[in-house]
């Protein structure tokens, strides 16, 4: 009779333990997820009228493969978990494809991938897939996926670089042999050129599915330059106005013969001096879309260096009515390059 006493008393005794270390385990994961989130919830901070709605930078295609950027306002539940409902969003999915079908881009995802998992951890932002993740069939939808991914994460300001893990692993190459055994940082985007070794400018170039709507791209490009000479501001502005590529289906509305004279930047305003030949733009939409690819490039260029507000535009150094921009009030450098 004693033992079947002490016999129950250790049963008992090693019910209550493991029902006291599966309790901890559990609050254990629960830490470790609230730690996950709270490093996701600290990426924006930007204040709306609507508290879970926040500005955020997507990169979705276009039907010529070229990455847009799009600034739209995503739900934010509970100030929570911005980064993976920014990504949620590039996923093909009848939602998101019904969303940006009226400019005609398209979410770059894979239908049906989830995020697994997101941590961010001094400025490097792990994100897990699932293996759905990996179904596409070309190199340069792979490319395009990888680099929409890392462009839209990185817009955020706690992110610098992004890994990527599929299943749970960290995958050395994918299926065409990106190589993504690395935190990936901003490299490159639409790049049209032909030489990596050469010198290297982003422009902001315009590109319209449907001939109604267009919207701004960055396009990487190749710059001759001098052995040891660094990328001067006059080179990507002379870039930028020789336009896009041939058959690359972008296209610039600067006027041909236009060349670039000088840049000064001055307390925030960069002061552009064009030839003469930038007086032939009369039509206040064509200034307008000449003045934003000026400014978003500009913006691109001193964007570690100068914190640019204004462009004004000049002709032979003498400044000029520009559209509906005044010779007193230059126009503001705007901070998203396509709003929808």
């Amino acid at each position: 009779m004693r033992r079947k006493k002490i016999l129950a008393l250790i049963l008992t005794a090693c019910l209550v333990l493991s029902v006291v270390v599966w309790k901890g385990t559990s609050m254990l994961m629960g830490l470790l997820n609230k730690e996950e989130e709270k490093a996701a919830s600290n990426i924006v901070e930007s204040p709306e009228e609507n508290s879970n709605l926040r500005d955020t930078v997507i990169y979705y295609k276009d039907d010529k493969g070229f990455l847009v950027p799009v600034m739209r306002k995503i739900p934010w539940p509970e100030g929570r978990g911005i980064g993976k409902a920014a990504l949620r969003a590039l996923v093909d999915n009848p939602a998101n494809r019904q969303d940006m079908e009226e400019i005609g881009l398209t979410p770059v995802l894979p239908a049906n991938t989830e995020i697994r998992g997101m941590s961010i951890n001094e400025g490097i932002c792990k994100v897990d897939f699932t293996k759905d993740f990996l179904n596409y069939v070309s190199k340069e939808e792979e490319q395009s996926i990888v680099k929409a991914v890392v462009y839209t994460l990185t817009e955020f300001p706690t992110i610098g670089k992004v890994r990527i893990m599929i299943d749970g692993k960290y995958p050395d190459r994918l299926t065409y042999g990106t190589d993504v055994s690395h935190a990936l940082t901003r490299e490159d985007i639409n790049y049209v050129g032909k030489d990596r070794r050469k010198g290297k400018v982003m422009v902001y170039y315009q590109g319209t599915v449907n001939g109604i709507e267009n919207y701004f791209v960055p396009v990487t490009k190749d710059v001759a330059l001098v052995e040891g000479t660094p990328v001067t501001v006059i080179d990507v502005l002379q870039s930028l106005v020789e336009g896009p590529p041939e058959n690359s289906g972008l296209y610039s509305v600067i006027p041909e013969g236009v060349q670039v004279r000088n840049v000064d930047v001055i307390d925030g305003v960069a002061y552009v001096d064009f030839s003469k030949e930038i007086l032939d733009v009369e039509d206040g939409v064509i200034a307008q879309d000449i003045i934003k690819s000026v400014a978003l490039t500009l913006k691109e260029y001193y964007k570690y260096d100068v914190p640019l507000e204004k462009v004004s535009i000049l002709a032979e150094g003498e400044a000029i009515e520009f559209g509906e921009v005044s010779k007193e009030e230059p126009a503001a450098v705007p901070t998203f390059a396509n709003e929808y």
